[in-house]
Protein backbone atom coordinates (compact mmCIF):
# COMPACT_ATOMS: atom_id res chain seq x y z
CA UNK A 1 0.00 0.00 0.00
CA UNK A 2 1.26 3.76 -1.11
CA UNK A 3 2.05 5.74 1.83
CA UNK A 4 -0.56 8.02 3.13
CA UNK A 5 -0.79 11.54 3.44
CA UNK A 6 -3.37 12.86 6.03
CA UNK A 7 -6.13 15.75 5.03
CA UNK A 8 -9.18 17.25 6.01
CA UNK A 9 -12.44 17.23 4.28
CA UNK A 10 -15.82 19.11 5.50
CA UNK A 11 -19.12 17.82 3.87
CA UNK A 12 -22.42 18.41 4.19
CA UNK A 13 -24.10 16.65 7.44
CA UNK A 14 -26.57 14.95 5.14
CA UNK A 15 -23.27 13.52 3.13
CA UNK A 16 -21.42 12.44 6.26
CA UNK A 17 -24.77 10.69 7.71
CA UNK A 18 -25.03 8.65 4.17
CA UNK A 19 -21.18 7.80 4.21
CA UNK A 20 -21.61 6.99 7.71
CA UNK A 21 -24.00 4.36 6.94
CA UNK A 22 -22.24 2.97 3.45
CA UNK A 23 -19.24 3.01 5.61
CA UNK A 24 -20.76 0.40 8.37
CA UNK A 25 -22.78 -1.35 6.03
CA UNK A 26 -19.29 -2.54 3.96
CA UNK A 27 -17.54 -2.88 7.42
CA UNK A 28 -14.98 -0.01 6.18
CA UNK A 29 -13.77 3.45 6.72
CA UNK A 30 -15.09 6.27 5.09
CA UNK A 31 -11.42 7.15 4.50
CA UNK A 32 -11.40 4.16 2.47
CA UNK A 33 -14.94 5.19 0.38
CA UNK A 34 -13.57 8.47 0.01
CA UNK A 35 -10.12 7.35 -1.48
CA UNK A 36 -11.63 4.44 -3.52
CA UNK A 37 -14.07 6.86 -5.06
CA UNK A 38 -11.59 9.70 -5.91
CA UNK A 39 -8.98 6.85 -7.46
CA UNK A 40 -12.26 5.77 -9.43
CA UNK A 41 -12.99 8.93 -11.17
CA UNK A 42 -9.16 9.74 -11.56
CA UNK A 43 -8.75 6.38 -13.07
CA UNK A 44 -11.89 7.10 -15.92
CA UNK A 45 -10.44 11.00 -16.69
CA UNK A 46 -7.30 9.24 -17.04
CA UNK A 47 -8.23 6.67 -19.55
CA UNK A 48 -10.59 8.40 -21.64
CA UNK A 49 -10.82 6.13 -25.09
CA UNK A 50 -10.58 8.53 -28.00
CA UNK A 51 -10.91 5.69 -30.39
CA UNK A 52 -14.31 4.88 -29.28
CA UNK A 53 -15.77 9.01 -29.04
CA UNK A 54 -17.65 9.36 -32.09
CA UNK A 55 -16.02 12.59 -32.55
CA UNK A 56 -12.80 10.52 -33.13
CA UNK A 57 -14.59 8.15 -36.18
CA UNK A 58 -15.24 11.35 -37.92
CA UNK A 59 -11.24 11.65 -38.60
CA UNK A 60 -10.39 11.34 -41.98
CA UNK A 61 -14.45 10.80 -43.11
CA UNK A 62 -14.02 12.90 -45.85
CA UNK A 63 -11.84 14.94 -47.96
CA UNK A 64 -11.07 18.42 -50.07
CA UNK A 65 -9.25 19.70 -53.19
CA UNK A 66 -8.62 22.42 -50.68
CA UNK A 67 -5.81 22.13 -48.63
CA UNK A 68 -5.73 25.47 -46.72
CA UNK A 69 -8.68 24.21 -44.78
CA UNK A 70 -7.68 25.36 -41.26
CA UNK A 71 -6.25 28.53 -42.07
CA UNK A 72 -9.29 30.21 -44.66
CA UNK A 73 -12.35 28.23 -42.84
CA UNK A 74 -13.98 31.02 -42.38
CA UNK A 75 -13.52 31.89 -46.19
CA UNK A 76 -14.87 28.69 -47.17
CA UNK A 77 -17.75 28.46 -44.64
CA UNK A 78 -18.59 32.18 -45.07
CA UNK A 79 -17.44 33.91 -47.96
CA UNK A 80 -15.04 35.81 -45.26
CA UNK A 81 -11.63 37.01 -45.20
CA UNK A 82 -9.84 36.67 -42.83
Amino acid sequence: MPTLKRTQMYFPEDVLRELKRKAREEKTTIAEIVRSSVSEILKKEKAKDWIEDPLWNMVGSSSSKDRDLSVNHDKYLYGKNK
